[in-house]
This record gives structure tokens, sequence and C-alpha cells, in this order.
């Protein structure tokens, strides 16, 4: 039995935001149409970004493709714990090279790197935007976001493609731990949840997809525009599919860190580890 297949599923109605200023630099802030807009990403957890110009993508999404191949060298790089190296997951058709930014350098070549930070720069104009718009004071910034917000914390770059041997979940429901995840997806099957329902993201060519993770609802809990962490997944995929390959970027804080809670006034509201939020989180989702 093949899984996760069902009708076709409902299309979610998403915004779609650009980024502003210097394209050289990616010292950008993100926009929206409207007001409107904005709010529904920020309830959604979700919204399009439009595909910066010079972001180098072709070459990273050809890097992608060499993956798949079974005598790739880059299939022999060993795990690093359980988030790190080229993992197949347990239950799902994922398959993937994960890397924390700190493994760049040793294992991608040196243009892969580059994109990596290039991502790492869209992410971070997409944090301090979030934190712009929660209110919470920007001297709070870097406390709240265990440093990620200029440019610490910590960041995955994932190549992802999905094995149809399997007949399990492309991928099984969950939210994402961190703050600010990328995604470039070249087929469709992502799907997230919607006032409980499960619609399907297009493909959207020339965007990329972000999504907000539990982390980032946590700091901003307690501020004037908390955001969602949205729970998505992705659908079997079949042999008959075309091949659904991903690059995904995961923003983060330090995993060794500390995440605070502000309100608008600079109040602490509350802190947690980011061990133990990210352990209650996995608690909750096996459950």
């Amino acid at each position: 039995m093949t899984l996760g297949r069902e009708a076709a599923p409902l299309q979610a109605d998403i915004p779609i935001a650009s980024l502003s200023g210097d394209e050289a630099s990616f010292a950008h802030r993100l926009i929206f149409s409207s007001t409107n807009d904005l709010d529904r990403a920020w309830d959604l957890g979700l919204f399009y970004l439009k595909t910066p110009d010079n972001l180098t993508l072709d070459g990273a999404r050809a890097f992608g493709r060499e993956l798949i191949a079974p005598d790739s060298s880059y299939r022999q790089i060993p795990q690093y714990g359980e988030l790190e190296g080229f993992i197949a997951l347990e239950n799902n058709q994922q398959t993937k090279l994960a890397l924390s930014r700190e493994r760049w350098d040793q294992h991608y070549p040196q243009a892969i790197k580059e994109f990596g930070c290039q991502l790492d720069a869209i992410g971070i104009a997409i944090m301090r935007e979030v934190l712009h718009q929660s209110g919470i004071p920007e001297v709070l910034w870097d406390p709240a976001s265990g440093g990620y917000a200029s440019g610490g914390g910590t960041a995955f770059l994932n190549f992802v493609h999905y094995d149809t041997r399997h007949p399990d979940w492309g991928l099984r429901p969950h939210t994402d731990y961190g703050f600010v995840t990328i995604l470039d997806a070249s087929a469709p099957g992502l799907q997230v949840e919607i006032e409980g329902q499960f619609v399907g993201v297009p493909v959207l060519p020339g965007h990329l997809v972000i999504n907000f993770g539990e982390a980032l609802h946590f700091i901003t809990a307690h501020s004037d525009h908390s955001v969602g962490a949205v729970v998505h997944r992705v659908l079997s995929q079949q042999s008959s599919d075309p091949v659904r390959q991903g690059i995904v970027y995961f923003a983060n804080p330090d995993l060794d860190g500390m995440l605070w809670q502000f309100d608008a006034a600079g109040e602490e509201k509350g802190s947690s580890s980011v061990q133990d939020l990210f352990a209650l989180l996995e608690k909750n989702l096996t459950e």
C-alpha cells in the first residue's frame, strides 16, 4: 500500500513576499503587498519568497542531482550524531545529505558553501523582519534568537531526494523545531495543515517556500506579533512521479544555547535551553 495518497488536495492560499534593498549583500527588508498578506503569513507560518536574482540556485540544484547516483562520493560522508551526514530516514522516503554550517568547509565544494552563505543572509533578513514586527527591542534580538539574528546560531544546508523503492510517507507530518526553513522544491507533494485539513503547496516557479518553526513561535509568543509553526508533510512519492528533489536550509539557534522570551517592553517572560525545548517537541511528536 502506498501511504499518503488521497483525493486531489485543495491548494493553500499562500502569501508572496520579496526582499528589497541591496541584493549584492542581501541587506534586505521583507516586503509583502499588503499588511493582510503579512498577517496571514505570520499566522500560517508559511509564505512564498521571490528568489533573489543573484542566488546561485542552478548550481546548487545540479549538485543535489549528483547525489542521487549510487556511486556519488558524497554518499560516503559519515553521520555525525543523528542530524548530520548522509542519512536515510526511517519510516519516510527522504534520503539526504545534511551538514551544519561548521562542516560546510570540510565537505561541500566552495560554490556550495558560498550558496549556503547566501541562504544564511536570506534567513537572517527574514529573522530580523520577524523580530522587527514583534516589537521586541532590537538590543534583545541576539539573546532572544540565540545569536542567529546577527549571524551566529546554527544553520543546516540539506540536499534531499525521495527513495520511491520504499512505500512509506514521503515525510511524515511534523513541525520544524528551529526558526526559519527555506525550501527549494522541484516537484509537488508538500502539504500544510490549515484549520485541521492538509492542503497542497504548489510549486511556484521563481519562488522559494518559507516556513516558520517552533523556536520562532516560542521566542515571539509574548510579543506584539507572534508567529505560527506550520504542520507539514510530504506525500508518498511514486516511481511514476517526477523525481522529487529539494534543497532545505534550516535556521536554528545554537543547539547548546538558550532562548529567551521578551515582550515589546523588553520584559523577560520566559526562557528555555534549546535542548530542553527540542526534547519537549520530540516527546510531543512521538506521542
